[in-house]
């Protein structure tokens, strides 16, 4: 039974978004009143190319029941794809997605690598641009920012 409530309320995002939507979790709650949906204990998510695996996913809807947000607790892991052909990969503590915006929230013990160019980005709170590729990282008081990344040296040593 939940599977199909499940893949009936995926159909409706799916007629509401531009990309299709498919949620699958243990548990499913929704209330009209508060224009949320849960999904609850082994959730994957896939929006387009974009993956994400979470404890817990809320979706907040406006008044014509297009999602406006997603939210993702518990060790958050995710693939994020770039519209200039990168993509990311990483994990938070809690991951909000903002699809008017295409924006990617990211925040507590983030680990954001860019595998394609081998850089790893650690922060509390990253902000990921999806059209652009744009990130911007920020520490708190207790932890930097830290960047990872490769340099190449010069085979023969000498200086450039």
């Amino acid at each position: 039974m939940r599977k199909i409530v499940t893949a009936l309320f995926c159909a409706a995002i799916t007629l509401v978004a531009a990309e299709n939507v498919e949620i699958t979790a243990d548990h499913f709650e929704a209330s009209q009143l508060k224009k949320i949906t849960e999904f609850i204990g082994n959730v994957h998510m896939k929006k387009g190319s974009d993956e994400l695996n979470a404890s817990k996913v809320v979706v907040y809807f406006d008044e014509k029941r297009r999602p406006i947000r997603y939210e993702a607790v518990g060790e958050s892991r995710f693939i994020i794809h770039m519209q200039n052909g990168s993509y990311y990969t990483g994990r938070a503590d809690r991951l909000v997605y903002r699809p008017d915006r295409e924006l990617y929230e990211l925040y507590g013990n983030v680990v954001l690598k860019e595998p394609k160019l081998d850089r790893t980005i650690i922060g509390e709170k990253v902000v990921v641009e999806k059209s652009s590729g744009r990130a911007n990282v920020e520490g708190d008081d207790g932890k930097p920012v830290k960047f990872i990344f490769k340099v190449e040296e010069p085979s023969d040593g000498k200086d450039r």
